[in-house]
This record gives C-alpha cells, sequence and structure tokens, in this order.
C-alpha cells in the first residue's frame, strides 16, 4: 500500500513539474505593432480645441521630461503633429542575481502628440534603454531593445550566453521597468491633456 501511494505521489509531482506555464501575460499584453514596442491611442476631450490642446502637449513635454531634444523639426517632418521629439525616462533596477546595488537607466523614446479639435492622439516607439552612468554605457555591454528582450523570453531556452548573462527573471525586470515607465508617462500625458 505504501508503494502504491508512493508511486501515485511521484507521478502526480512528476506531472506538476513538467506541466507546461500559462502564457505570459506580461508579453501578452505589450503593445506590439509589426514586432515593434507601439504605444499608441487616440483620446477624445471634451471642450477642448486644438490650440488649447497644442499648448498642453508642449508644456506638458517641457516639464515631464527632464532631458528632451528641442520640438523643432515636428512641423517640417509632420505638419499634423504638435510634437515631435525624443525624451528620456529613468528607471532603477539591479543588474545582477545579488541584488545588492541598484542602478540607474534611461529609457529613451520617441514621442509624437497629434491635436485635433476635441482629440489628441499619441505615439510613442522607437524605445531602447541604457545606462544612465557614462562609466558603465563603456565598460559593459547591455542589450538595449525591449524587442530583443521580449525575442529573449519567448524562446524555449536562452542558450549559455544570455542565460548566463541576465536569465528569465532579469530579462522579465527589464521589460516590466520599461513598460511601467512608458505607462507612467502616458498617464501624466493624459491627465495633463484632460485638464
Amino acid at each position: 500500500m505504501n508503494k502504491l501511494l508512493l508511486i501515485v505521489l511521484f507521478l502526480f509531482l512528476t506531472r506538476t513539474c513538467f506541466a507546461q506555464k500559462d502564457k505570459d501575460t506580461l508579453i501578452s499584453n505589450l503593445p506590439m505593432i509589426n514586432g515593434s514596442l507601439v504605444y499608441t491611442d487616440s483620446i477624445k476631450v471634451k471642450d477642448h480645441s486644438r490650440i488649447m490642446l497644442d499648448s498642453t502637449a508642449k508644456k506638458w513635454l517641457n516639464s515631464y521630461f527632464k532631458y528632451h531634444r528641442p520640438d523643432t523639426l515636428s512641423k517640417d517632418k509632420d505638419p499634423e503633429s504638435s510634437v515631435l521629439s525624443q525624451g528620456l525616462l529613468e528607471f532603477r533596477m539591479t543588474t545582477t542575481s545579488l541584488a545588492l546595488v541598484k542602478y540607474n537607466f534611461y529609457v529613451v523614446i520617441k514621442i509624437k502628440i497629434n491635436c485635433t479639435e476635441n482629440n489628441y492622439a499619441y505615439r510613442i516607439s522607437d524605445i531602447y534603454f541604457v545606462p544612465k552612468s557614462k562609466f558603465f554605457r563603456a565598460v559593459g555591454y547591455y542589450q538595449s531593445s525591449p524587442e530583443y528582450m521580449i525575442g529573449l523570453l519567448n524562446k524555449k531556452h536562452l542558450g549559455i550566453v544570455d542565460g548566463m548573462n541576465m536569465g528569465r527573471k532579469k530579462i522579465r525586470e527589464y521589460i516590466t521597468r520599461t513598460n511601467d515607465a512608458v505607462q507612467a508617462c502616458i498617464t501624466s500625458l493624459n491627465t495633463a491633456m484632460a485638464n
């Protein structure tokens, strides 16, 4: 009887160990367009003229981003855009499994805001991240593309080099931190434009 119970318990444990995981919700919730991470939406705002929304978008860009490129080319590249710029968001994370030290990273994004009467649309694309420290940028090599990280996470096996460098937990953290920084940016934009 004890042997039978042990065999059943062993079979149950091996089955649960080899069961397939559910689909990764982090990856399935990311806004991928043609293999690129792109955040885009169009939002209606009552009683806001195009000029008012345009002015608000420019004020928000200047106040939200500590570092951003001047918005001088937006009218040349797209006559409809109110804002076309590149900005830097920040996040902190550990880069080792010991989690003793947290490093600052920049998330570089291209943001485009188009305003019309009672409506605005944003598009955040061309996203990549780099260490904030010039020393770490010079010394270490970092995969800076979220698309590359997502591709690694979707692989069944990481391989020796990628597995030794970071592992799935670290890849998930890079993607999560990048997504959180961009989502906070979008929330701030939507709050500013609604007021």
